[in-house]
């Protein structure tokens, strides 16, 4: 890799105007120098279009209708030039050595072909409310609990890495990165570094608040496409049974919480069908709360 190898981050942006600006400064001032921004723009009409006028001499940047979020990040990518690859959403921010940080690292480590760290959560108004602390990526956890321990605004790729893998899968909605960790970690290293990279910005209007529903069904089609990819490990293969009962239990907790009584009850039926334990370990966790409840009460 050379010294400096270019590094090409992607914003997927539909009607981000309140945030962009900040966005775009965050990347335009890294501390690392070679760095290429392309804004994939789905045809705003709030003012971020005037936004990206303005920084037309720092970002490349298109303004047309697509199929969404995963489609805008594929079309950045196969226009980037980088070496090395990465996404920010429109109402995300890069500390100012993300870039570095992570060039650095992957210079160091040849062998390691994604890298990752923690954010910060913050509000609509910039200020820090939280931190996700990332952790090493474990396939047996991932397919279990869906918990796979990437901060996705703090992931840096390498290109060959889309390459051999595929671009981001645009039949799912919600969980696109999950699949692309998935697909990741069955062909390459991926190491989780404790450095703080990124704000990723969390308020109701955020498709990750609003939209939260749609999660489990995107898990359920990333479990599908995991199990039937003939590279998967013997004891990974071992845990599908288990893996798709504690999916259709979520789903149903999920739907539960959303008051579609009819689907929660029959995701919870399918879970036991697959797997009881699932079943059995949330009902006892419940009732231990429940009982721990009553006992701080008296």
């Amino acid at each position: 890799m050379p010294s400096n190898p270019l590094v090409s981050v992607v914003t997927p942006s539909y009607n981000k105007g309140r945030f962009i600006h900040e966005t775009i400064l965050s990347i335009t001032n890294q501390s690392y120098p070679n760095v290429e921004h392309i804004v994939i723009d789905g045809g705003s009409t709030d003012e971020t279009l005037a936004i990206l006028r303005k920084y037309s001499d720092n970002i490349t940047w298109i303004s047309e209708p697509d199929q969404g979020q995963s489609d805008a990040i594929n079309k950045g990518w196969r226009m980037a030039k980088g070496e090395i690859l990465a996404y920010l959403n429109g109402d995300d921010t890069y500390m100012p050595w993300a870039v570095e940080t992570a060039v650095k690292f992957l210079a160091e480590n040849p062998d390691i072909s994604m890298v990752y760290g923690n954010c910060n959560l913050t509000d609509e108004s910039s200020r820090v409310i939280g931190e996700i602390t990332g952790y090493q990526f474990d396939l047996k956890e991932a397919l279990l609990h869906m918990r796979h321990g990437v901060p996705q605004p703090t992931a840096f790729l390498r290109r060959e890495v889309i390459e051999k893998v595929g671009y981001l899968d645009t039949n799912l909605d919600m969980a696109m990165d999950v699949d692309l960790w998935f697909r990741i970690s069955l062909r390459f290293k991926m190491k989780y570094i404790s450095k703080l990279l990124a704000n990723l910005r969390i308020f109701p209007g955020t498709k990750t608040e609003s939209q939260r529903y749609k999660l489990e069904p995107d898990h359920l089609r990333i479990l599908n496409k995991t199990f039937s990819n003939l590279d998967l490990p013997y004891t990974a293969k071992a845990l599908k049974r288990q893996a798709y009962s504690w999916s259709y239990l979520r789903a149903g907790i999920s739907y539960r919480s959303q008051h579609q009584n009819m689907k929660a009850l029959k995701s919870v039926a399918k879970s036991v069908q697959f797997h009881p334990m699932p079943l059995i370990v949330t009902s006892a966790k419940y009732l231990l709360e429940k009982a721990a409840k009553r006992t701080s009460n008296q």
